[in-house]
């Protein structure tokens, strides 16, 4: 039994859960949620499911949402240093000792029903959200979508953000049977929002089948960028927003599906200067995040599959430089594809062995950067090692750019605000 006072201890015994496996259904968790009282919450719910986009359009409805006077609770995952940031609460991450209460509450509860290390932090989040008296909670799905933790609670929106092709031995290995996982978020009469562009029939099939209002961008609403600003469309009415402050491939589109949904949830669109603010203030740690590092900047961003390598890729290319990159990523990722679309934009590869079990050898990754690029790679034992050595090797022209997992992110951004 862990130490009941010490959170690090309640953490210490979620990773005897096994962390890193993957049991999708929802059976087991729905249960101990009955078991718990925390099946019927009071609050709203808004649930962002997709590949790629989902952190940043949590973050845009949060911030408009709060804008509009509500209380509003986060749940995202994983964390980059602080199992903390999963919960949020009116922007502040929750304390250690309303998780503690949250975990013995739960572990009192579950009548000896086995639960993930995902499927009990969704039930201390909404644990947490239950005693915060929240307005809405806005909920990323972890993986998928039918069969996710989170899918466990009806929501009153659902959104999904694109589809691309990543975790194939959970969810299918072609975009019509990922969306269609993902699609499993929709709730009979409830608004479904889809921001891919170029949608998989699966979702409108989905759609229709669940009885759910599908709200398709482009169709029923839309974006356009220009110069220093972008407008957004529905209705036949158009609001001009600033550029959000998280920028890349998919920041408006992702702001579109956000308020979108926001939207559907207040029942009438947010007042511009709410928008305004929201586009400016957002921020998401590790998304096309710029900062710097001994004087030389750096740009932290998660891509971790293909879909999401191409818009980083194209994100630099739209800002030319002497690009070093450093990278490594899991096993259950599509490392080739990740590697082949930017291939053509990094300069020199700096590769990282994670500690991880779960880790690809970094000696595998050297070979297959070989295969696309003159470059080359080096290899180290951590992040900040090779960080450090891309420093050492930079020019004033040069940028280094961390990416690939959580797992590399996630120690730079330690090292930067410790």
């Amino acid at each position: 039994m862990p130490n009941r006072k010490d959170l690090q201890g309640w953490l210490d015994h979620l990773e005897q859960l096994q962390p890193d496996r993957i049991e999708l259904g929802l059976a087991r968790i729905t249960r101990v949620a009955e078991s718990c009282g925390l099946s019927s919450p009071a609050f709203k719910i808004l649930t962002v499911a997709g590949t790629n986009g989902k952190g940043s359009t949590v973050a845009y409805a949060a911030n408009i949402l709060a804008g509009c006077g509500l209380r509003v609770g986060v749940y995202t995952s994983p964390h980059f240093v602080h199992f903390n940031e999963r919960i949020v609460i009116d922007n502040q991450t929750v304390s250690d000792s309303l998780l503690c209460e949250a975990f013995e509450y739960i572990e009192s509860h579950r009548d000896n029903t086995d639960l993930t290390y995902f499927e009990f932090t969704t039930l201390a989040a909404m644990y947490a959200f239950e005693r915060a008296s929240l307005d809405v909670a806005v909920l990323e799905v972890g993986l998928g979508g039918r069969l996710d933790a989170v899918n466990a609670w009806h929501s009153d929106v659902a959104c999904i953000t694109s589809i691309g092709i990543d975790h194939i031995d959970w969810l299918g290995d072609d975009r019509e049977a990922i969306g269609r996982e993902k699609a499993g978020v929709a709730r009979a009469g409830r608004p479904l929002i889809s921001g891919d562009a170029n949608p998989p029939a699966s979702i409108a099939l989905a759609a229709a089948e669940t009885g759910a209002v599908l709200l398709q961008c482009g169709r029923d609403f839309s974006h356009t960028r220009e110069t220093d600003t972008w407008e957004y469309q529905r209705r036949g009415a158009g609001l001009k927003l600033p550029i959000p402050a998280i920028d890349g491939q998919w920041a408006i589109g992702n702001a579109s599906v956000a308020i979108t949904a926001c939207a559907e949830l207040l029942g009438q669109t947010p007042e511009l200067a709410v928008l305004e603010n929201a586009m400016c203030e957002v921020s998401v740690p590790g998304r096309m995040q710029k900062t710097d590092y001994r004087g030389v900047p750096l740009l932290l961003d998660v891509a971790h599959n293909p879909q999401a390598a191409a818009a980083l890729a194209a994100h630099l290319n739209a800002r030319p430089g002497h690009t070093i990159a450093v990278f490594s990523c899991l096993q259950d990722k599509d490392a080739v594809g990740v590697i082949a679309e930017l291939a053509g934009v990094i300069d020199h590869w700096l590769i990282v062995q994670l500690e991880s079990d779960r880790a690809i050898d970094a000696s595998v990754l050297q070979q297959t950067i070989a295969q696309y690029s003159p470059a080359g790679a080096e290899v180290f034992t951590s992040v900040i090692q090779a960080v450090d050595a891309g420093v050492a090797q930079s020019t004033d022209e040069s940028r280094i750019v961390v990416f690939g997992s959580f797992h590399v992110v996630g120690p730079i951004l330690q090292k930067l605000n410790p």
